[in-house]
This record gives structure tokens, C-alpha cells and sequence, in this order.
């Protein structure tokens, strides 16, 4: 992954923590719409062979009828995958991914503001063990 180059220098580390994220999240969509596209090609290509070996070999013949049928079922089945895959790549992928990525960010704050209270909580108890060690 390349560098994110900031074009204002006094730029804070949130806004440049931000732009990475944004660059991480283009990337990581990019890279499934281009495993969706690779699949579906896939799908075109091994499909289109195996209707062409039943029109040129299997057509007319005794297997003519069992041959048929299994490439239907599996051009069918590999097509609701591929539909499936279509779906979670440009529908729900990106509205799945940002509530997640909210509901980790809202739980890390939960988590940090309890740390806070417990690092709080365990020094005042070691300032309380420092001052009955003073007074004894």
C-alpha cells in the first residue's frame, strides 16, 4: 500500500490517522470488488466450457440426460454464489463494515474510558497505602 501523502504540513495526527483509515477502507473495497470480478469470470469461463463439451460430445447420446442435468444444477448453484457474492461485495460490504468499524470504535472508547477509571481508582488507593505508611 502506498504512502498517504498529506497536502497541508501542519496536518494533526487525527486528520493523518484519518486519511490513512479512508485509504485502508478504498483499498479493502477495491480488493473485493476485484475478487468478485475475477469470480465472475471464473464462473463465465468454466461454465461456457462445460455447455459447449455437452453441445459437442454429450448431446444425442445415452449421457445426454444426466449430463445435462448436472451442468444445469451446478451453473445454477454457482450463479446464487455468484449473485451472494455480488451482493455482499457492492451492497451490504461497505454499510456491514462501517457499523462494525463503529461498534469496535464506540467498544475501544468504553474499554479506554474504564481503564481510565480503574488507573484512576488504583492510584488513589496507592496514595492511600503511601499515606498509612507515612503515619505508621
Amino acid at each position: 500500500m502506498e504512502e498517504v501523502q498529506v497536502q497541508n504540513p501542519k496536518a494533526t495526527e487525527a486528520e493523518i490517522a484519518a486519511a490513512v483509515e479512508e485509504e485502508k477502507k478504498l483499498f479493502n473495497k477495491a480488493r473485493a470488488r476485484a475478487a468478485f470480478k475475477i469470480h465472475l469470470i471464473i464462473y463465465l469461463l468454466v461454465n461456457a466450457l462445460f455447455w459447449i463439451i455437452w453441445y459437442f460430445v454429450f448431446r444425442g447420446t445415452e449421457a445426454n440426460n444426466l449430463f445435462f442435468r448436472s451442468i444445469l444444477f451446478v451453473t445454477l448453484a454457482w450463479a446464487v454464489i455468484a449473485i451472494g457474492h455480488y451482493v455482499f461485495v457492492y451492497v451490504f460490504n461497505a454499510t456491514m463494515a462501517e457499523k462494525e468499524l463503529k461498534k469496535l470504535k464506540k467498544q475501544i472508547a468504553r474499554d479506554e474510558e474504564k481503564l481510565k477509571k480503574l488507573r484512576t481508582v488504583a492510584d488513589q488507593k496507592r496514595e492511600e497505602v503511601r499515606n498509612q505508611e507515612k503515619q505508621n
